[in-house]
């Protein structure tokens, strides 16, 4: 019963609960859509070149791209993984395909993001399309992978979010084949 309470509240609140591959799906369907620009906060999914339904997603993005949509991505990430060569890998390969690659750290979120009684428990893994649309990653598992809405108030709940997460957010740079921190003179993985 709780349950189908939290999906009516969903509901009623104009977002539509999916599973993971309907959500990968919209995010593809979205971003084939995209005229302009797709804001994202992303947690770092390693093996996403193996799982086809993200692939497909992250190929849409590529196509996208190529219409000439601009898409930053900012990693949420805690600052012990940036070490780990898959990490690496996602953010070298999405950095090589001209995608605005960002890194926000989670413990530098949680206080820049608690303002007004904000959920702070957030995925921080969200997109916004064209300032029109938003699908996002529900923090703890059950039995939805995530959302979407258009509904302009949730849109632009995100939007101050994603602006919330981009100010914390750090540049990134090319060295010696690493991804770091803009500025940085030591790297971010060994």
């Amino acid at each position: 019963m709780a349950s189908a309470m939290r999906t009516i509240s969903l509901l009623q609140q104009g977002y539509i609960p999916m599973d993971e591959t309907e959500f990968y799906l919209e995010g593809a369907k979205q971003m084939e859509q995209a005229v302009h620009h797709a804001k994202m906060a992303d947690r770092i999914t390693t093996g996403w070149d193996s799982r086809g339904a993200l692939h497909n997603f992250y190929q849409a993005n590529l196509r996208a791209i190529e219409r000439g949509v601009k898409i930053t991505r900012i990693f949420v990430v805690n600052r012990e993984n940036l070490a780990e060569p898959d990490f690496q890998k996602v953010l070298l390969t999405q950095y090589r395909n001209d995608i605005d690659v960002r890194i926000a750290f989670r413990d530098e979120l949680a206080s820049a993001t608690n303002i007004s009684n904000r959920d702070t428990d957030s995925s921080f893994d969200f997109a916004i399309y064209d300032d029109r649309a938003i699908t996002d990653v529900f923090s703890k598992p059950g039995k939805y992978f995530g959302r979407k809405t258009s509904e302009p108030v949730e849109v632009a709940k995100y939007l101050h979010l994603y602006e919330l997460v981009e100010h914390s957010a750090y540049a990134v740079t090319l060295e010696d084949d690493k991804v770091i921190l803009a500025g940085d003179v030591i790297p971010l993985a060994s």
